[in-house]
């Protein structure tokens, strides 16, 4: 550690260039109407001809040469504002722009952003909620499934495999703290709100190295800190579930709160439906809820506190039961699931230069799986069976990071992470055999400790160069992990508006998801890395080019990447988790496999007009290789998709209308296919013999939908929202699995077997209606 700590301060002093310094200038920027701290605003100055943009906490520390000139501070959509005479204002400034619908169509043209590595990419909150949606429930991460690279699984699923990732290989963040459980209904649509969130963030490629513990992909998504001007809010009626959002000022201009609530429309059915007192039935109960809230105080100019809470779970259970001549039983299996995660952050200007954050975070993720019999009777005493299987993973950390400003030529962000992981893998009670039972590992603590440090240097106005270091010791078992992970980001500004950008990464992974699939929605367990199974690890070279059409609104990319990856893990067809073979899982499994993944992705997109979206395409090819699977043959990843088209588009139809499209096409994925079966004639169905893995592919997925929302005013002059629209609106039979079926003769011996592909999901119309107050 204290050879990397030598290499960093090295690193510190190597940049620290003397420039002539005359005036040091440095604020924040914020929404005037509701408090909002603006990210990613730019503060140019006219007579340097340079800028900053701001930073995540929306501070910037910009260098001017004197005070005979005027800075211009703007963000997309906001009027401008120009500051002059600089010395007579007392730093930090907090400086409030105001929104200007006739400013949606202007691009600012002072300052572009190098400064976003390669491979990454934000999507304003209003164009997701633009986009069509299942059944009408507008979902961050299947927004981001329509970008170049990311792609899903089965029909409906919100898990993203990323650039020959797996959903388990994204790191999800929600205000600092990872999220490990992020799917509703079994994976149809995210956890996330987009109600409570202020922006989000993909990095796929070069990644910054304050980020780590995952292999394929960062996704930062930030809450809303709440209108700290006045109190409003949101009623949001749809198919699936029912929203509410309140906020507003606790002190206003210093605190303000947000809360943000959905409950499931399907729960609500299972309470009108009356039980017979007598038969034989079954039911079929699901439901979930999500709740966001957070508090923001701003103490001072220079000190603000952040608190972010977040819990949601899912519950799904089938019962069976009788009732006859007095005697009553009752069989039911349970999954459950659910995440909670609390923030505590605390920001501040230790000077024109320096900003920094402590924060301290929580996240807990629950899964379950139950199975319940009752048997109720009349002349005999109950009898109440259970089996409860449990798997969970708890996290205790803190985090120091800074914020550096040497220059306007050079910054530095650097800082420790600190989380203790407390895993619960498989931990079963049981009186199914007459006593009080329990089995498994109990609680499994791990320890992690992260270094890291990037430095931002320009050496000329077109060429940024962004070096960057993570160092991560991972403590579990006895047994102690440690590993370097450097960075290296190239930004270089052409003529005419092209860009070159590239990247490189190594990451580590050190924890691994394992999944049971043959009930109700899948039972997960996150496991930690041990002397057996090795933390994973990739490497990741990318390179793109990229061009603005200043005049149009139009940007261009084009990135080439190639990754490689070891020590992956997976486990033979059928393999169950849950129960005693928990207690070696990391003897089961199948290890020290290796990945390679190249691709090409392109995007153009428009994001100012009435007409606005994008068009993205990605080529790609993600191959496995394990000792045991497949003849230590390389095979194709089970979601890996040769071709990728997705094309988003949104029209403003006059003040009141807006119409939206989405259209995705995606190659079939990956499915292993028996080569042959052996039928024998008196044999309840056939025994398949299997050859190759990931031998066939599934027909290809390709889907529309549209939408339109309607602006309206209420009698009481309250602004309200229809929303109506189309999910796969030619009704496009896509596979959801295969059905491999015995058919027989009239003498029921068997003469062949055949494959049915099964669909779930037909045209759905969907209607929505929200009401602001």
């Amino acid at each position: 550690m204290t050879r990397y700590l030598i290499i960093a301060f090295f690193l510190v002093n190597s940049v620290h260039i003397v420039f002539s310094q005359k005036l040091i200038i440095s604020g924040t920027v914020r929404d005037i109407a509701n408090g909002e701290l603006l990210v990613g605003a730019t503060v140019w100055d006219s007579l340097s001809q340079t800028g900053v943009q701001t930073n995540a906490y929306g501070f910037f520390s910009l260098e001017v040469p004197g005070d005979n000139h005027f800075l211009k501070v703007s963000f997309v959509g906001y009027a401008s504002v120009y500051i002059k005479d600089f010395v007579q204002y007392k730093y930090p400034l907090d400086i409030k722009l105001t929104q200007d619908n006739l400013l949606k169509e202007v691009t600012i043209k002072e300052i572009k952003n190098i400064d976003a590595p390669a491979g990454s990419l934000s999507i304003p909150m209003d164009k997701i909620k633009a986009m069509p949606a299942l059944l009408g429930e507008v979902d961050v991460l299947k927004a981001l499934s329509f970008t170049p690279g990311v792609s899903t699984g089965t029909e409906g699923s919100a898990g993203l495999y990323i650039r020959g990732g797996t959903p388990d290989q994204n790191l999800i963040l929600l205000d600092e703290v990872p999220v490990y459980n992020v799917t509703h209904l079994g994976g149809f649509f995210s956890v996330f709100n987009p109600n409570s969130l202020k922006s989000v963030d993909l990095y796929k490629g070069a990644f910054p190295a304050r980020y780590g513990g995952r292999l394929a992909s960062v996704i930062d998504l930030t809450m809303k800190d709440g209108n700290n001007q006045k109190f409003g809010g949101e009623v949001g009626i749809g198919i699936l579930n029912q929203s509410l959002t309140l906020e507003g000022p606790i002190v206003k201009n210093k605190a303000s709160f947000i809360v943000s609530g959905r409950v499931s429309t399907l729960g609500l059915s299972s309470l009108l439906q009356p039980k017979k007192t007598s038969g034989y039935g079954e039911s079929r109960k699901y439901r979930f809820y999500d709740l966001n809230a957070k508090f923001n105080y701003q103490v001072n100019k220079t000190d603000q506190i952040y608190l972010s809470f977040y819990n949601g779970f899912d519950r799904f259970t089938y019962g069976e039961w009788s009732a006859i001549n007095g005697r009553s039983t009752e069989t039911s299996l349970g999954n459950n699931w659910g995440n909670t995660t609390a923030t505590f952050r605390y920001s501040k200007v230790f000077s024109q230069k320096l900003f920094a954050r402590f924060i301290l975070l929580y996240s807990k993720y629950t899964s379950e799986l139950a199975n319940n019999f009752e048997d109720l009777n009349v002349d005999a005493e109950p009898v109440k069976l259970y089996r409860n299987t449990n798997a969970g993973l708890t996290d205790l950390g803190a985090k120091i990071q800074f914020d550096y400003f040497l220059s306007n030529r050079a910054n530095l962000k650097f800082g420790l992470d600190l989380t203790r992981h407390s895993f619960s893998p498989f931990v079963t009670k049981s009186n199914y055999s007459g006593s009080q039972q329990e089995t498994g590992k109990g609680t499994l603590p791990a320890t992690q400790l992260d270094f890291h440090v990037d430095a931002n240097i320009s050496l000329t106005d077109r060429l940024h160069f962004n070096p960057g270091l993570r160092y991560s010791t991972y403590h579990v078992n006895n047994r102690t992990f440690l590993n370097p992970e450097p960075r290296l980001g190239l930004n270089w500004s052409l003529p005419a508006n092209w860009a070159l950008k590239g990247g490189y990464a190594i990451m580590n992974q050190y924890v691994h998801l394992l999944t049971n699939n043959g009930f109700g929605f899948g039972y997960d367990a996150w496991l930690p890395s041990t002397g057996k199974v090795v933390p994973s690890r990739s490497a990741q070279l990318s390179v793109g080019v990229y061009k603005t059409f200043p005049q149009g609104g139009l940007e261009l990319s084009l990135e080439a990447y190639i990754k490689k990856m070891k020590n992956l893990i997976d486990y033979p067809d059928g393999t169950n988790f849950s129960g005693l073979l928990a207690d070696s899982w990391d003897d089961i499994v199948i290890r020290n496999g290796v990945g390679r993944v190249k691709g090409i992705e392109m995007m153009l997109s428009k994001k100012a007009g009435k007409f606005n979206g994008w068009v993205s395409y990605t080529l790609s090819k993600s191959e496995r290789k394990f000792s045991e699977i497949n003849d230590a043959e390389w095979y194709p990843m089970k979601y890996d998709r040769r071709h990728n088209v997705a094309i988003t588009t949104n029209y403003e139809l006059g003040k009141k209308w807006k119409l939206s499209a989405s259209f995705i096409y995606q190659t079939g994925h990956a499915v292993t296919l028996p080569e042959a079966a052996f039928i024998a004639e008196n044999s309840d169905g056939p025994r398949f013999i299997y050859d190759k893995r990931n031998n066939g592919r599934m027909p290809a997925f390709h889907r529309l939908d549209i939408g339109a929302s309607k602006s309206l005013v209420t009698p009481h002059k309250r602004n309200a929202e229809l929303r109506l629209g189309l999910y796969n609106a030619y009704n496009r039979n896509n596979p959801l699995y295969l059905d491999m079926k015995t058919e027989r003769n009239r003498d029921f011996v068997p003469t062949r077997i055949s494959i049915k592909q099964v669909s779930f999901f037909p045209i759905l119309p969907y209607i929505g209606y929200t009401l602001k107050f």
